[in-house]
């Protein structure tokens, strides 16, 4: 089992570095801000883009999932467990001012693809039953047989899966609201203690002799040194540290489309549809856009990097070693979806609401994960060099965690993470990757909540035109 004992847990520190104001850095940040532990530490956050909410983060988005619905039961619990805080729609709480809404989640696969399906409704209907707090109501959650029923669930005119389940005691939530509201509440309780620097772009980390990280070197040329670096960048984590194959950088399809004031209306408290065999969803539309999108494999954007960018000893090697470089997948933002992509969304319009499938996309976007070969968060102090923490690899399913999230994060800073969190997203060993990748090279996530082509390009499918 992983556990992180007193012995290799620094001291407290008197001033902690965040790296990125997303979901994982604000909420660690106000985790901190509440924990007696920190009350004389400093703490600075850096973030890339001149505008907080960063537009380029995967966790500012018109909406996300909100669900207990998993394979895994430990994520179905601490999932039950924030689903508590999103049912607070007071003004001060996750839930209020229209940050969240329960119309419930529909989730279907095709014949013979149901294996997540079933352990998902397995452990949803357990925890309901056994009245686990947040589990909500057993009645709520239906098996789905054939596409009349599955039809009836969704009241969309088409049926993507042959069978499947409803539960209603799921939902979404508005994701650049919510990253809004964790931003307001930092400057808010911040006091002196906590400066953000937006604009603030990390060119690399800082080493010390001994390969401790003492801070960061931004782009500019400006130094900034922190007795405690906790990186929270999300896609951008791997190009910043080598993380050897424990996380990628994988581009995710998103569309919008225009919709009328009628059909905002209809679609307005319609469930949350999602065939988890092809990867396809939609979440019910808000300000007349209606917002379609892939949880696939995704995109690949494969960049070299020189190796002793991301490893402070690769020059002990000797010259050759040196001058490598590592190829590492990063973010590419404000670029339009491939053809590809253009034409698995119509395909998935064609069948959910084949009336809007012709239909101009008034937006896309290329939502960039931080994917584990598992779909395990990495949450855990860097084995190799000291005074880095790393908090990243959502794998596409880490916002609903968002008002809990922090605590984990602090709680693994001190050793004293669940010992089942912390050994899922432990720091694992060249044996363990391959295990989860069985044997592959790491080409995307295998948590069996993923669909697509496994291996795309971003550039070589940006090329293709149709014929």
């Amino acid at each position: 089992m992983a556990t992180t004992t007193s012995t290799n847990i620094p001291p407290t520190p008197q001033h902690i570095l965040i790296i990125g104001a997303g979901e994982f850095g604000l909420a660690t940040t106000l985790s901190l801000l509440s924990n007696p532990t920190y009350s004389n530490t400093r703490i600075s956050i850096v973030d890339s883009s001149p505008q907080l909410p960063n537009p380029s983060g995967s966790s500012v988005d018109a909406n996300r999932i909100v669900r207990a619905d998993y394979a895994s039961t430990p994520y179905s619990k601490l999932a039950l467990e924030v689903q508590e805080l999103w049912r607070d729609t007071t003004p001060d709480g996750w839930g209020g001012e229209g940050r969240y809404h329960e119309p419930g989640f529909v989730l279907t696969a095709d014949q013979g693809h149901g294996a997540y399906v079933q352990k998902s409704l397995d452990n949803v209907r357990a925890f309901a039953a056994a009245d686990v707090s947040g589990g909500g109501d057993l009645t709520k959650i239906r098996e789905l047989h054939g596409h009349v029923e599955i039809q009836a669930a969704t009241g969309y005119e088409g049926v993507s899966g042959d069978h499947g389940y409803v539960n209603g005691n799921s939902g979404w939530a508005d994701a650049e609201a919510c990253v809004a509201f964790a931003l307001r509440r930092v400057e808010r309780e911040r006091g002196d203690r906590v400066a953000i620097y937006s604009g603030a772009k990390v060119d690399r980390l800082l080493f010390s002799d001994d390969h401790g990280v003492t801070g960061v070197e931004l782009q500019d040329g400006r130094q900034m040194h922190a007795d405690l670096t906790v990186l929270t960048a999300g896609a951008w984590s791997p190009s910043l540290i080598d993380l050897q194959g424990r996380c990628l950088a994988t581009g995710q399809a998103v569309a919008f489309i225009d919709i009328t004031e009628d059909e905002q209306e209809a679609m307005a408290h319609r469930p949350v549809v999602m065939n988890w065999s092809q990867g396809m969803f939609i979440i019910p539309p808000r300000d007349r856009k209606l917002k379609i999108a892939r949880h696939g494999y995704g995109y690949r954007n494969l960049v070299k990097i020189p190796r002793k960018k991301l490893q402070p000893d690769a020059g002990n090697a000797g010259d050759d070693e040196d001058d490598s470089i590592i190829e590492v997948s990063v973010p590419e933002v404000a670029v339009p979806i491939p053809l590809e992509a253009e034409d698995a969304i119509r395909e998935a319009m064609g069948v959910l609401v084949p009336h809007m499938k012709d239909r101009p996309f008034t937006r896309t976007r290329i939502c960039w994960y931080c994917d584990t070969p598992s779909g395990d968060f990495l949450m855990t102090y860097h084995p190799h060099h000291k005074n880095l923490f790393i908090a990243t690899g959502g794998s596409g399913h880490g916002f609903k965690f968002f008002p809990v999230i922090g605590d984990k994060i602090v709680d693994a800073l001190q050793g004293k993470l669940d010992p089942e969190l912390a050994e899922l997203w432990r720091w694992r060993t060249p044996e363990d990757l391959k295990r989860d990748m069985d044997g592959e090279t790491f080409l995307g996530c295998d948590d069996g909540s993923r669909a697509g082509r496994k291996g795309m390009i971003l550039a070589e499918e940006a090329k293709r035109t149709r014929t």
